[in-house]
């Protein structure tokens, strides 16, 4: 029930984050302003084949750690919430926003501390 609750909250909170953004580059930039407002330092920005990347560091990444495991806040409280601007972003923008994920899918960025998400449009 959290869950779904924290996906709502998502989903409203981009009705205000996104309005007037049609553009990749413009819903990546809000994105970013939202990743600084809860304290995400951002270490790089690409733009890699028409996909607008975003490669960051959560500070949350061991808090609730002994209790709910590593990332518990990064991948599981925060991410209920991207997954409410990924509905919105879908269904409203035709904009395709792959929420954070490890670093180490990527071949240039190892670091096991870092995540990633990218923005780019609906194919």
């Amino acid at each position: 029930m959290i869950r779904r609750l924290l996906h709502d909250f998502g989903y409203v909170v981009a009705h205000v984050l996104f309005l007037g953004a049609k553009t990749p580059e413009s819903i990546v930039k809000r994105l970013r302003i939202a990743y600084r407002l809860v304290g995400v330092r951002i270490v790089e920005t690409p733009e890699i084949d028409s996909v607008e990347r975003t490669i960051f560091l959560c500070p949350y990444r061991n808090l609730g750690a002994s209790w709910f495991g590593e990332k518990w806040i990064c991948h599981d409280i925060l991410d209920r919430v991207d997954d409410g601007y990924v509905t919105y972003l879908r269904r409203h923008k035709g904009i395709d926003y792959q929420r954070p994920r490890g670093c180490t899918d990527l071949a240039y960025c190892d670091e096991s501390e870092y995540c990633y998400s990218e923005v780019s449009e609906l194919e």
